[in-house]
């Protein structure tokens, strides 16, 4: 099975660049599975995770994922197997993950809300072997999704639902496997797959983002331990999902990296945050912008202090550059900047005790990373100029799955194309201006509009359509729906948003606002000039 899913992926990684980041150390056998095993055995009775249902003890969560791994293992799963997680800010997301890095699989977060079609390409892409799923979440059935997404999909040995069901997660734990199964003797080659996320962006269907175990654990030295420098006395609060690159990487993947309890909220309300954050003391977290907005309106009403609080960290949409002092004022807190994608991890960002010009921009490559803004010929332009911006490093993800053309495209030589435009100034500080790649970014999630647009060009009431970002002052950026009707037919909102939904888009990709227009503007090749569309509806709000 590894073999085959093995075939599919490109890598921009030659033996030089591989010789060159071991060689400097940037790259080692260190894996967080090992990290998390050592840390259990030396201190058993430390708190692990805290969810809505209690905690759990790193001694608890290591002998939870044992008899967990052992099941697995009786049924067939083996080392560099992908094992698809889709269930939320839950303390049962903690022990899968520890089983599956016992086993020394490949792990597939997976959102709760993303829609069959998707979750089928997925499961299909990865090659998934197992699926674990919340049974239910938020008045759906996740598991009822997976469980149609994945018909007919050969390999997958079981799907699990959490939380309820039969034959579920809870069953299984009830028989000590431990006891009647031995565990392999796993030795993980820290060159091999760690985690593969999928992440949509231009393109219509999701793609496969493959990191190993160097390039993830090069992440969380070079931000944890390199610019944050948490050490045991701090907490992570972790609000973002988990089961998507950023809540893995920076909450439960830094909660183990440095050896600190991770507090999860599965539903966001900020007086339920502040409550958790004061009650446990947490004092570092990284969220989109909302959830920071949020926060402090929060601390107005008196719902609570947040004044643990060190390192607000926040990236995956613009940060209103007045934040930084709101979050000074209302907890004392160092609002930082961070830039990246789930293919770079975090990539640049701002320090600890830097001055209000510099917390006001993306900040500096991290120690390791290289990054610079090229022209369109691939040539770094001069200090102050805009251009793409393009990064090297062992933070870099391996390639995409199953998609090598898509792979070579985002690489110019060595480089990362993040897609987005900016400058970098004189200082060494990057500025993201803009974006080159037609997404829409709502509260930190990457929206396609391309899939949205085809989708609704099929609707018998579209003649033209082009779904553009507004800005949001909470999330950002909301999708609106730019139509030109049919013939003197109008579609409402409610009526495109329900086509889409029979067509199985997720929820929080639906346009939020409709705009009807007599013609949609064009360039003379024919592309839709978008940055016109979007200033005009600015203008209209």
């Amino acid at each position: 099975m590894r073999r085959e899913v093995d075939a599919q992926a490109t890598t921009w990684i030659t033996e030089s660049v591989r010789s060159e980041y071991e060689d400097a150390g940037l790259w080692t056998d260190a894996t967080w599975m090992d990290r998390f095993v050592l840390q259990a055995v030396e201190d058993p009775a430390a708190v692990a995770v805290v969810d809505e249902l209690g905690s759990m003890t790193r001694g608890q969560v290591l002998g939870t994922a044992r008899r967990l791994a052992a099941y697995l293992h009786k049924e067939g799963i083996r080392a560099g197997d992908v094992i698809t997680l889709v269930v939320p800010n839950w303390r049962e997301f903690v022990v899968i993950h520890a089983a599956t890095g016992l086993l020394g699989c490949v792990v597939n977060p997976l959102l709760p809300k993303v829609g069959q079609p998707e979750m089928r390409h997925i499961l299909r892409t990865a090659q998934s072997r197992f699926v674990f799923v919340a049974a239910d979440h938020r008045g759906t059935s996740p598991w009822k999704t997976a469980s149609s997404a994945a018909e007919g999909i050969d390999g997958i040995l079981g799907i699990v639902p959490v939380r309820g069901g039969e034959n579920s997660y809870e069953d299984i734990l009830a028989e000590p496997w431990e006891e009647r199964y031995a565990l392999p003797d796993v030795s993980v080659d820290a060159k091999a797959w760690d985690t593969v996320t999928f992440t949509s962006g231009t393109e219509s269907l999701p793609k496969g983002v493959v990191h190993s175990h160097q390039t993830t654990m090069f992440g969380l030295r070079s931000y944890i331990d390199d610019v944050l420098n948490l050490n045991t006395d701090d907490c992570v609060f972790m609000p973002s999902p988990i089961c998507h690159a950023s809540g893995i990487q920076w909450g439960l993947r830094t909660s183990i990296h440095a050896g600190v309890p991770l507090i999860l909220q599965d539903r966001w309300d900020p007086k339920i945050a502040l409550e958790l954050i004061d009650r446990h003391r947490c004092t570092y977290t990284l969220a989109a912008t909302p959830f920071v907005v949020d926060l402090i309106a929060a601390k107005s009403k008196g719902e609570g202090s947040g004044e643990s609080l060190r390192y607000v960290a926040s990236g995956g949409a613009a940060i209103p550059r007045q934040l930084v002092a709101e979050v000074r004022s209302a907890f004392g807190a160092e609002l930082m900047a961070v830039f990246g994608a789930s293919e770079t991890y975090v990539t640049t960002a701002t320090r600890p005790g830097s001055s209000d010009p510099v917390l006001a921009t993306d900040g500096a490559a991290l120690p390791g990373v290289q990054v610079a803004v090229v022209d369109e010929t691939g040539v770094p332009v001069k200090p102050g100029q805009e251009g793409e911006i393009v990064t090297r490093g062992p933070q870099v993800f391996i390639g995409y799955l199953g998609d090598p053309d898509l792979t070579h495209r985002a690489f110019r030589g060595e480089w990362y194309r993040f897609g987005d435009l900016g400058r970098i100034d004189d200082a060494g500080m990057l500025h993201v201006t803009g974006r080159i790649k037609d997404i829409v970014i709502r509260g930190g999630e990457n929206i396609s509009v391309r899939e949205i647009e085809e989708i609704l060009m099929s609707h018998s009431k579209v003649e033209a359509v082009a779904v553009v970002g507004v800005p949001d002052p909470r999330l950002g950026e909301r999708c609106c729906a730019v139509v030109k009707p049919s013939a003197d037919q109008s579609p409402t909102l409610e009526e495109l948003n329900a086509f889409l939904l029979e067509r199985g888009l997720a929820k929080f990709k639906l346009p939020e606002r409709l705009e009807t227009v007599d013609e949609i503007p064009m360039t003379a090749t024919g592309k839709i000039r978008k940055a016109d569309l979007r200033r005009q509806i600015v203008g209209n709000a």
